[in-house]
């Protein structure tokens, strides 16, 4: 299976790797990014045991990174992941259409 990031996927990380470089150092965010990576890597590994969101998006399941959720779907041979949001977030806000 390959891995794909919607533009929407990367500027969540981008803003991510920006607020925690800027609120907490070099080093935490090194940290937090590697985590997420992990995490990415661990649901290509296995998507199954992740919940279903279908309300947000058709397929869309969820996973979880410290404060952050990860939503992805996977379509045919790849895993996509939509969207990188902080848990606090109305997830349905941040989701646009298809």
């Amino acid at each position: 299976m390959k891995l794909d990031f919607t533009e929407a996927a990367i500027e969540d990380i981008r803003s991510i790797r920006a607020y925690t470089l800027e609120t907490w150092g070099e080093r935490q965010e090194q940290i937090y990014l590697d985590q997420l990576w992990m995490r990415f890597g661990e649901i290509l590994a296995d998507p199954a045991p992740y919940r279903f969101r279908h309300e947000l998006f058709p397929d869309c399941q969820l996973a979880t990174e410290g404060k952050h959720v990860i939503l992805f779907r996977i379509r045919k041979d790849v895993l996509q992941i939509v969207r990188v949001l902080h848990s606090a977030m109305d997830f349905k806000r941040h989701v646009g259409e298809d």
